[in-house]
């Protein structure tokens, strides 16, 4: 009987490809799971090339910079 175990940040839907890549990984042939850790580091490496990039700053208002000086 299988189990289901939740883990933070997968999608049911991407359980599919966890599923594919354990089995690659434990693929017999030794090339395989060599060139799947390599892609693996490659696709983690590019996501972090194309990370979200930071929200841009607040804009201000004339209400920001008025002086209230009498």
């Amino acid at each position: 009987m299988a189990q289901t175990v939740s883990v933070i940040g997968i999608n049911p839907g991407e359980l599919r490809w966890i599923r594919v890549l354990v089995q690659l990984l434990r693929h017999p042939d030794p090339s395989v799971p060599e060139l799947t850790r390599q892609a693996l580091l490659y696709m983690a490496e590019a996501a972090g090339r194309t990370a979200v990039p930071p929200a841009p700053a607040p804009s201000r208002t004339t209400s920001d910079t008025m002086d209230f000086a009498g």
